[in-house]
C-alpha cells in the first residue's frame, strides 16, 4: 500500500460506514476520525515502513486508582508485546492513556480498512472501560479478546 491508496481509502471511509461521523484530514499523511460513542482515532501514514499508525485516547485513570491501573497496563503491555504492535502508552503519569498500533494493510479497500479500525476500536473500548472503572469491571482483561482477533494485521516493530 502507498500513501495515495490510503488517501483514497480515507476519503471513502465516511460514506462507506455509518459509524463514522467525521473524517478530518489534518495533513497529507494524517487524519482524525470521529466515531459514534465519543471515540476519536488519529490515523497517520508512515512512509519508511509503508504502514499506518492508529491511536486513540482511552481516558484518565482516577487518582485513587491510578497505581493499580498503571500496574494493569504494564501487565497488558507485556502480553501484547508477544501478540502484536498494539501498545498502551502515556507520556506522563497525569496524561491520558493511549492505545497505539501499527497496521500493515494488505487490502486496498475501504471495507478492509474499516475492519482493521473496527477491531482496533473494539479493543480501545474494552481498555477504556477498564481505565474508567477498574475495580467495578467484571469483564475479563481484554487480551483474551485481542487474541481472538486473528485478522488484525498489526505487527511488532
Amino acid at each position: 500500500m502507498q500513501l495515495a491508496d490510503l488517501q483514497y481509502l480515507m476519503a471513502q471511509l465516511g460514506p462507506e460506514n455509518s459509524d463514522v461521523l467525521l473524517v478530518v484530514q489534518q495533513s497529507d499523511e494524517c487524519w482524525e476520525v470521529e466515531l459514534e460513542g465519543e471515540l476519536s482515532l488519529q490515523i497517520s501514514w508512515q512512509a519508511q515502513r509503508s504502514s499506518v499508525i492508529v491511536s486513540c485516547g482511552l481516558g484518565y485513570p482516577a487518582c485513587a486508582e491510578r497505581e493499580s491501573v498503571y500496574a494493569l497496563l504494564l501487565n497488558e503491555n507485556l502480553i501484547l508485546a508477544g501478540l502484536s504492535g498494539v501498545r498502551l502508552a502515556l507520556s506522563k503519569p497525569d496524561q491520558e492513556v493511549m492505545l497505539i498500533g501499527e497496521c500493515f494493510l494488505s487490502s486496498n479497500s475501504a471495507p478492509g480498512l474499516y475492519q482493521h479500525l473496527a477491531e482496533f476500536i473494539h479493543l480501545a473500548l474494552r481498555y477504556a472501560a477498564l481505565i474508567a472503572q477498574p475495580s467495578q469491571t467484571d469483564a475479563p482483561a481484554p487480551v483474551p479478546l485481542f487474541a481472538q482477533h486473528a485478522s488484525l494485521d498489526y505487527q511488532r516493530a
